[in-house]
């Protein structure tokens, strides 16, 4: 199983709330709540934009919104909430990477994954999710009210902005939320097209099947941890470093799903290798732009 896969893909499943919140964290919404001013709520829809970036921050910190792999690699989430009431969220891995087990809410934005910021900006953000929290900011003329990481994640960081502290009482034990897949964040575009397609003909949206019939070997950990190593570098060009690793794990990862796509059996499980064999040849495509745009002129 790679780093971005789930091991629960069954159709039984609870469905999601809309942003789950521990009883610890409810409580405690509830008391700001009755300090908070009724002209925020109002222009917010009724919510407090505080408590909702708190929610979702600890969403993507629960459990099940990561792997083993995952966390031996030190993967995180920030969270913030900007001036205008915005929400944007960035981790420490690649570009617009998102596991794909994380949904995010509608008002949830991606600085990675912001198609309006030129990919070598964004680039230069790379291991860095304050850096892409405050340049994401910065492109949308806007600052910072709040930054949301736990404590272990704020270690030597100074964020630009207030630290909201997430605390373990803080954090539900399903992180799953209602909203957007991946595919949807990253490329809207692509997400509604494949929904039109019916199921005969789902593998019209992906290459055809390579000669040799036989399954990848995969090496998708080996990859992911080699993408890894930089983030433990001080070198000044990590995130080059990082890139140039993360590519080749996209690329090969979005092989093993074009497997997956034309040897599906049914056709919920080929219509979600089909997503998935687009959004990683769609982040292929953004990493490889990125470090072309990048690249020093010889």
């Amino acid at each position: 199983m790679h780093p971005a896969s789930t091991s629960n893909t069954g159709g039984d499943a609870a469905a999601p709330a809309p942003v789950p919140v521990s009883a610890t964290r409810l409580e405690r919404d509830a008391i700001l709540a009755a300090t908070t001013a009724d002209a925020v709520r109002r222009k917010h829809g009724g919510h407090d934009p505080m408590a909702l970036a708190h929610r979702i921050a600890a969403a993507l910190n629960a459990p099940d919104m990561t792997t083993q792999i995952l966390t031996a690699s030190t993967f995180f989430w920030m969270t913030a909430l900007t001036a205008d009431g915005e929400i944007v969220v960035a981790n420490n891995y690649g570009l617009g990477f998102i596991p794909d087990r994380v949904n995010l809410p509608e008002p949830v934005y991606m600085a990675t994954a912001d198609q309006t910021i030129p990919a070598a900006e964004r680039a230069r953000w790379a291991t860095y999710p304050v850096a892409a929290l405050l340049g994401w900011a910065a492109h949308h003329g806007t600052v910072l009210r709040a930054v949301f990481a736990t404590a272990d994640q704020f270690s030597g960081i100074d964020p630009g902005a207030p630290k909201k502290v997430i605390e373990p009482a803080d954090i539900p034990a399903s992180g799953k939320m209602q909203g957007r897949s991946r595919l949807q964040v990253v490329a809207p575009s692509l997400a509604s097209q494949l929904a039109t397609v019916g199921d005969l003909n789902l593998v019209d949206m992906v290459p055809p099947a390579p000669v040799n019939a036989d399954p990848p070997d995969d090496q998708s950990a080996k990859l992911w941890f080699e993408a890894f190593k930089p983030l433990t570098w001080s070198s000044t060009d990590r995130e080059q470093l990082h890139m140039a690793r993360f590519v080749e794990y996209v690329a090969h990862v979005r092989d093993l799903t074009l497997y997956q796509a034309h040897h599906a059996v049914h056709a919920e499980a080929q219509r979600t290798a089909v997503a998935d064999w687009l959004y990683w040849n769609h982040i292929a495509g953004l990493v490889i732009d990125a470090l072309a745009e990048s690249a020093p002129v010889s």
